[in-house]
């Protein structure tokens, strides 16, 4: 592929991406109103990490990749809202991990982490399986390739698989050695 050629693909990947994000985002939003959840997307996408462990605000702004500032007031109304709450490390007491509640993890669980009925879900079933499968190795392929954290990428992929089809999602530490084991 010429160089301005390979360019205006980049534009156009780009763009699409920026459009898929936008209209996913909008029907979690709608989704989230549906099941009366009084969350917002950010506020949603906080508590679905901390169901798997606890975070400090600053490896979630990592894991979220914003700034911490931009948590804070995000954690201050899910934990104004009882969902999650502040600890104190034993080992660090610097530390503040934040803890998902009980009120948390219930209203996480009555809530489906995506509408069965939505276009999202409805145009991957009409893809079938090995445009699927295609897809997903090369949007992984792409992040891994354009991130500066490869770690975080593998991890946020693994968490999203382990919360969806059950059990509790590995540590950073158990992939890096499942990948060195590969």
């Amino acid at each position: 592929m010429k160089h301005h050629e390979l360019l205006a693909t980049a534009v156009e990947i780009r763009i699409l991406t920026a459009i898929l994000t936008k209209l996913t985002r909008q029907e979690l939003q709608s989704h989230l109103d549906e099941c009366g959840a009084g969350l917002s997307t950010v506020h949603h996408g906080v508590a679905r990490l901390l169901r798997n462990r606890p975070f400090t605000i600053s490896e979630l702004s990592k894991h979220m990749m914003v700034e911490p500032a931009s948590l804070v007031p995000i954690v201050d109304d899910l934990e104004r809202k009882k969902l999650v709450r502040r600890s104190t490390d034993p080992q660090d007491r610097r530390r503040t991990p934040l803890l998902l509640t009980t009120a948390g993890e219930r209203l996480l669980a009555r809530i489906p982490v995506l509408p069965s009925s939505g276009r999202f879900l409805q145009t991957l079933e009409k893809m079938g399986d090995d445009k699927i499968a295609l897809l997903l190795e090369l949007l992984r392929e792409l992040a891994d390739g354009t991130s500066e954290n490869k770690e975080l990428v593998s991890e946020m992929s693994n968490t999203v698989r382990f919360q969806i089809v059950g059990g509790s999602a590995p540590s950073t530490k158990s992939i890096a050695k499942d990948k060195k084991h590969q």
